[in-house]
């Protein structure tokens, strides 16, 4: 059971990369329409990935993740999605004479970051709780956990400063 807790994270961490599946699927220059909505199947992988955060905020708030292991996780899906955001961007700046395809990319990390945040907002909510951040902190992070570039940091330094609850 403890590693279902894992695999329901999956779609969170592989989301951003099912543009490029989606995009492959969608074929744009192909010779016939494909059998089903890029936007569509995008919008399936995204609830997937919701349904795998929904799933980790109620185990956080019930107890079922220890604080620490859940930044673990929310650190490394956002790592993870480094380099999709690296290319997506290159790929946008390349791809600007094109109207829709930076609407596309942004569209597709700004669900990326919501979904992302909340795993790391159940990290920071669960870390909370074992007393390992004060309320401050808490509140702090919880935001930084939905702001591009900073999400990231936040999610380190939520992972790096709670070894050992420091609050009774």
């Amino acid at each position: 059971m403890k590693i279902m807790k894992w695999i329901v994270l999956l779609p969170v961490a592989a989301f951003p990369y099912t543009i490029w599946i989606v995009g492959r699927i969608a074929d744009v220059g192909g010779r016939e329409p494909p059998g089903v909505s890029p936007v569509i199947l995008l919008g399936l992988f995204w609830l997937a990935g919701l349904v795998g955060t929904i799933i980790t905020f109620w185990q956080s708030f019930w107890g079922k993740w220890e604080g620490r292991k859940l930044a673990l996780a929310s650190m490394l899906i956002k790592l993870f999605h480094i380099q999709n955001y690296i290319v997506l961007f290159l790929g946008a700046m390349f791809l600007f004479a094109i109207p829709m395809v930076p609407v596309l990319i942004w569209v597709v990390d700004v669900l990326t970051i919501f979904l992302s945040g909340l795993v790391g907002l159940a990290a920071v909510f669960r870390c909370r709780v074992e007393g390992r951040l004060s309320n401050r902190t808490a509140v702090v992070n919880g935001i930084l956990q939905f702001l591009f570039c900073v999400d990231i940091f936040s999610a380190i330094w939520v992972y790096r400063n709670t070894k050992e609850a420091f609050l009774s």
